[in-house]
């Protein structure tokens, strides 16, 4: 899964205001915008912790599906018996993909409401101890061959998967209107290069053929003990910037609670479809051309590591460079159906004609639109309520995603029945049905974004909830 990231309108960048305003085509600032005087006021001891914590939280999505699929489809893996059938392997691997989605479905909004209480500073050191213990669960799952223990440790880091947007809370806290728009930039460097690193990391130190003391378990000590490390620092140099209320209430329904909510509105009950058929098209591809790559060209874990770390330049520069060229021509709307077509129809031509390097090719450009289409469904959500709905607009969004996760995880059991070609076809098609909702949704009575807040006023829940993030 994606991370959602920190990010400020675009039509403030290059305006002179700055980022905080709701509406407008979210996406990252550039550190190179940045004024001069702003690069030497970056606070690494109170900042750093954050950042790393950033950057872990995105280094762990990208580093552990390309070992996923290798960890319980190769029969030579030692996870499950050799003789263990194949129904059985696609079961545990889309369990493997599943878990996690779940337990972040719950856990995100909980963190957030605990840090909102508790203060950042003590939920962000949970999060971080959390996902230290997850990841050295789910290496002794790896070392030990059992199943058990990965799934625990995997189910237990998505409930610490607060951990990103509490680290972004924090940093906003502590920016000024002078050096936010610099910060928000850090931000998403760190991102960055979480998404890239991680998957390079956990293919290539999972790989004995690189080097006889990798193994499957590699990664999520490295990755745990990074965790660990961070939460150290955190300790030692970060304070909140804002006293906590003591006041925090734990509420597990909250998720579903707003999902129930997002079904009266119905801009964005048509939002939350679209972005729903999105992710399951993009999670059947990410799940899917893993398993192609593996078992049609047998390719061991650093190169499905390589795969998935070109997937992640792709997501930066579609999400830093293409959307800012796509805007100067058209509409926030147009570009996300755009994204969404071009997606969805490179995926179905990796599914027609998986050939290698024209897989590779293909896997620039949807990882490229899908997050050109991605950045852009953010967008729509927040242009289709009002300024007080902000938050919970953005909550749908990352709740619709945890679930349409969670579904493509299931799916994979259909690899018996449909093959992994089958399984890309159906993603792919997936893309493109998204893309005729949102054209439907943009045509719709021919509405403007400003108009679509007005109609907002009177459709938006009355009852207030905080983003899940």
């Amino acid at each position: 899964m994606r991370p959602i990231v920190s990010v400020s309108p675009i039509s403030d960048i290059g305006s002179g205001r700055l980022p905080g305003r709701p509406g407008g085509l979210y996406c990252i600032d550039s550190p190179l915008t940045a004024r001069p005087s702003l690069m030497s006021r970056l606070d690494l001891k109170r900042l750093g912790p954050c950042l790393l914590a950033i950057a872990i939280d995105a280094m762990g999505f990208g580093l552990v599906y390309p070992m996923m699929s290798a960890i319980f489809s190769d029969p030579h893996a030692g996870m499950l018996a050799a003789d263990t059938s194949p129904l059985l392997r696609n079961f545990y691997l889309g369990l493997g993909y599943g878990i996690f989605p779940f337990c972040m479905f719950f856990g995100s909004s909980l963190m957030g409401e605990l840090s909102d209480g508790y203060g950042r500073r003590a939920i962000l050191l949970l999060c971080l101890s959390g996902l230290a213990v997850s990841y050295g669960l789910m290496a002794i799952g790896a070392l030990m061959s059992s199943v058990w223990w990965l799934l625990l440790g995997r189910g237990l880091s998505g409930l610490m998967a607060g951990c990103q947007g509490i680290a972004q809370a924090a940093i906003t806290d502590m920016s000024t209107p002078e050096n936010k728009a610099y910060n928000m930039s850090i931000m998403s460097m760190a991102f960055s290069a979480g998404v890239i690193v991680g998957p390079v990391l956990g293919g290539v130190t999972s790989d004995r053929t690189v080097s006889p003391v990798f193994n499957y378990g590699t990664p999520f000590l490295l990755v745990g003990l990074l965790s660990a490390l961070c939460a150290v620092w955190t300790w030692v140099s970060y304070r909140d910037a804002d006293a906590a209320s003591g006041n925090a209430r734990i509420d597990l329904a909250l998720p579903l609670r707003i999902i129930y909510q997002a079904a009266t509105n119905k801009d964005v009950a048509l939002l939350s479809a679209v972005f729903f058929l999105m992710q399951v098209g993009y999670g059947l591809y990410l799940q899917t051309i893993m398993l192609v790559l593996q078992t049609r060209f047998h390719y061991a874990s650093a190169q499905l590591g390589l795969f998935s770390g070109v997937i992640g330049v792709s997501f930066v520069l579609g999400l830093r460079f293409v959307v800012r060229v796509m805007l100067r021509f058209w509409r926030v709307i147009d570009i996300a159906k755009m994204g969404l077509v071009v997606a969805g129809v490179c995926q179905i031509l990796s599914a027609l004609f998986p050939h290698e390097i024209a897989l590779w090719c293909l896997a620039t450009l949807v990882g490229c639109f899908d997050m050109v289409a991605y950045t852009t469904m953010y967008t729509a959500f927040s242009d289709a309520v009002t300024a007080e709905r902000q938050g919970w607009s953005l909550g749908v969004a990352g709740s619709v995603m945890a679930i349409a996760w969670v579904v493509t995880g299931l799916l994979t059991n259909l690899l018996p029945v449909v093959g992994d070609i089958g399984l890309l076809l159906t993603g792919g098609i997936s893309f493109l049905l998204s893309a005729l909702m949102m054209l439907f949704y943009g045509q719709r009575d021919g509405r403007t974004p400003e108009a679509m807040r007005s109609n907002a006023i009177s459709k938006a829940p009355s009852s207030g909830h905080r983003s899940p993030r």
